[in-house]
């Protein structure tokens, strides 16, 4: 018994081009699958938009915990304990603080500063530390890059809750993912000299929004160990 085909023919009236191709059952079948699964997964990520994987939801939640505390205080004009009761507003403003990245990603000394300057601006610190050396999430959060920058070499940012964003760059070797949701002190790579480097150390900035924050504001043990110079703007 002979096999039942498909032909089907592409036309170019232009060219007067013509190709066609023959397709039996069993082919028909397995296109009809690859269309349907593409489908699937193409109705899986809509369904994705309007409703977010559990953890992509707390990271919302914790990021916008801030902009809720703000919301609370522009309202209340005459505060007292138990308004603060009341509004919670111990509570978001301790969870706010435990969500900032304060967490030391490696152990080391600061040998350079920020330095605010147009021609050559250094966004953050420079930690020296023993090569291969783990470096960690300073918080919780998204991986948005993990690749090389040019002079930065292996680079990973994080985006965290409450609009915080750490860089950390010079890595010898990268161990996360764009798109990873990461925990706070989870190892993400390792200290190398990749990029435009003089020796082992790790590149650290911190942003909320497009503001810099040095990273020695908020984080104690890089300010007790800094033995950078302050040089010119």
């Amino acid at each position: 018994m002979l096999k039942k085909n498909y032909r089907l023919i592409l036309l170019n009236e232009k060219t007067r081009f013509n190709q066609s191709f023959s397709i039996n059952k069993s082919g028909l079948f397995f296109l009809y699958f690859i269309l349907l699964s593409i489908t699937f997964f193409m109705s899986f990520g809509v369904f994705r938009i309007f409703k977010p994987h559990s953890t992509q939801q707390e990271f919302n939640i914790l990021k916008n915990n801030q902009n809720d505390m703000l919301y609370v205080l522009k309202n209340i004009t005459n505060i007292d304990s138990t308004i603060l009761e009341n509004e919670k507003i111990n509570n978001l403003y301790v969870k706010n603080i435990k969500m900032m990245p304060n967490n030391m990603p490696v152990k080391g000394i600061v040998t350079r500063g920020l330095v605010n300057s147009k021609q050559n601006p250094h966004n953050g610190l420079d930690i020296a530390a023993k090569l291969n050396s783990q470096i960690y999430a300073a918080q919780e959060g998204l991986i948005i890059f993990a690749n090389n920058l040019h002079d930065l070499g292996n680079t990973i940012i994080i985006s965290h809750p409450n609009n915080y964003f750490t860089l950390y760059s010079h890595l010898d070797k990268i161990d996360v993912i764009p798109r990873q949701y990461i925990k706070v002190n989870q190892k993400i790579g390792t200290i190398g000299e990749s990029g435009n480097s003089d020796g082992p150390h790790l590149h650290f900035e911190i942003w909320q929004n497009s503001n810099i924050i040095d990273p020695r504001s908020i984080i104690k043990e890089y300010k007790i160990n800094d033995v950078s110079i302050q040089e010119d703007k």
